[in-house]
């Protein structure tokens, strides 16, 4: 039933006579329940009518699935995931875009101011170059996380609902630390600890190049969620040769 001290919340009570335990497909269901309607209280923290729309048909597919001699877990199962399917096609979309927004803010604030400073120091202080290319190779991180996050998640999950990204890093944190990691990135390439030839790309003096340094930045950033555990490894190997 609704929990009449909490009405954002469902009460669950055995009420068998026989001290009978609860068979194991309905506590799955009712696991399976708790975790929507956390994910449901989450996303309307207001409780307001679109919390309404969702909670009313999660509390009787529990009553259909848990009460009662009658009761269907199974039946209630496959409600639950259609449920969650319409809660997805429905708050999908509006959840990936409202992320992908204030990534993106984050994003531009960071990197154009840097961009343009970058792109002064390049081409009136030639002898700033070096400078001004890790501040290209930071600008393009930025946008290089930004398009990360649209390539992976293409579609949203429902577990992806409340919490979009698993590591629950904040947008502006995201950033940062993936900036920071390919600044490390960027040094070692400056200091030829790690050299990569691809076609007609080298990255010896890679700062001299607007376009290389744009690139590896993208790089970098779109591919932020491996770039620790590289940064790591490279690090690791170094240490090992001192």
């Amino acid at each position: 039933s609704r929990d009449a001290e909490n009405p954002s919340d469902i009460r669950f009570q055995q009420v068998s006579s026989d001290g009978a335990p609860v068979p194991e497909d309905q506590l799955e269901l009712r696991d399976e329940i708790d975790r929507t309607l956390t994910v449901v209280r989450m996303l309307f923290p207001d409780k307001d009518s679109q919390f309404e729309e969702y909670f009313r048909p999660l509390l009787s597919l529990a009553q259909a699935g848990l009460v009662g001699d009658s009761a269907d877990p199974k039946l209630a199962s496959r409600a639950l995931a259609t449920l969650k399917d319409e809660i997805v096609s429905r708050e999908g979309g509006r959840i990936k875009n409202q992320y992908m927004k204030k990534l993106g803010i984050y994003a531009l604030s960071m990197a154009l101011p840097i961009a343009v400073i970058g792109a002064i120091l390049h081409y009136v202080y030639p002898e700033l170059r070096a400078i001004s290319g890790f501040l290209l190779l930071w600008s393009g991180c930025m946008a290089g996380v930004w398009l990360s996050f649209g390539a992976r998640k293409v579609f949203l999950k429902f577990e992806d609902l409340n919490i979009v990204e698993k590591d629950r890093l904040d947008p502006a944190i995201r950033l940062v630390f993936a900036g920071l990691l390919t600044m490390i990135i960027g040094l070692l390439l400056s200091t030829k600890a790690v050299v990569i030839d691809l076609g007609g790309v080298t990255t010896e003096n890679f700062t001299s190049s607007i376009e290389i340094c744009l690139l590896i930045g993208l790089l970098c950033g779109f591919s932020e969620q491996a770039l620790s555990a590289k940064v790591s490894k490279h690090a690791s190997s170094i240490l090992e040769m001192g």
